[in-house]
């Protein structure tokens, strides 16, 4: 069993927010169990609360609706109580993102033999990228083994973000950090949030974390009180910055030339513009990789901060 596990969820994915993140909280398997009835005594309090979700308890809807006996202030109590929860078994924060317009123009705007969602959404780079913060950072605050890594359920993501973690791990074992895939713990899981209540605080932070940095692109502003509770705890925050995609790009856009020259039948295909128009071209190129040719891919340390 592995020594620590991280909690973590996703927040960003609507068209309107500037930055995409994953992010939760790192405790040990014992503290999470112990965590578990203390946070299913608050969603107990009346008025009682199924399951915590930060989006309907900010819109006061769902679980959070007025006339379920809701108000700002009986939220803001509530959300304070399970902060306190959290605080009382975690001690670490963990976190990473990318901003969706960044993403769009160096990474998503490449043609490609499949669209999938692998390509079209910042979801498995980020994912990717969160468990190799975790590997190469977690030493400096106390994390000496390996974190095992809990993420919540996402349709149609759970096997492309297995298969990058398995190119990222064979990648970590060439790394020039020697100790660095010691740090890289077993395959992630993904879990139902209403089963693994350790979740439910991880979509707590990742809300709140996604909207701090929506806020912060030009004007500066300080943490909000949910924040601020957090910002005592140990973090690791990994931000994928411009120059870091565009580097990825001219690698991406390499590979793209290579496969061409090996596969002239099969087109590289440009992503939709709508929602619509996207599922259509993932379900008419399904496939396309598994006729293909295939060539050394160029090398690149573009997965390595």
């Amino acid at each position: 069993m592995a020594k620590f596990l991280a909690v973590v969820d996703d927040s960003g994915s609507e068209p309107q927010s500037r930055m995409f993140v994953l992010a939760g909280f790192v405790g040990t398997p014992d503290d999470w169990r112990k965590f578990e009835p203390d946070w299913q005594a608050v969603l107990d309090l009346p008025p009682r609360l199924d399951y915590f979700k930060m989006t309907e308890a900010a819109n006061l809807g769902g679980q959070f609706s007025r006339p379920r006996g809701w108000d700002e202030s009986k939220r803001d109590d509530r959300v304070a109580a399970l902060c306190s929860v959290i605080r009382r078994y975690s001690h670490l924060t963990v976190q990473a993102g990318v901003r969706n317009d960044y993403f769009a123009k160096y990474i998503k705007s490449i043609p490609a033999p499949e669209r999938t969602l692998l390509v079209d959404s910042p979801y498995v780079l980020v994912f990717t990228q969160i468990i190799l913060a975790m590997a190469t950072y977690g030493d400096r605050v106390g994390i000496d083994n390996a974190c095992q890594f809990v993420f919540d359920q996402q349709q149609g993501f759970d096997g492309y973000a297995k298969m990058a973690w398995s190119n990222m791990k064979a990648l970590v074992g060439k790394s020039a950090r020697s100790d660095l895939a010691h740090f890289v713990g077993a395959e992630p899981t993904f879990e139902n949030d209403r089963m693994f209540l350790p979740l439910q605080a991880a979509d707590l932070f990742a809300w709140h974390v996604r909207r701090h940095w929506d806020r912060n692109q030009v004007l500066w502003f300080p943490l909000c009180p949910v924040l601020r509770r957090f910002s005592e705890m140990g973090s690791i925050s990994r931000v994928y910055d411009e120059a870091e995609l565009q580097r990825l790009r001219q690698v991406l856009l390499k590979g793209g030339e290579i496969f061409a020259e090996n596969n002239p039948d099969i087109p590289l295909v440009h992503p939709g513009k709508t929602k619509a128009e996207r599922k259509r071209l993932r379900r008419s190129t399904k496939g396309a990789l598994d006729r293909a040719k295939w060539s050394v891919m160029p090398k690149t340390d573009w997965h390595e901060k």
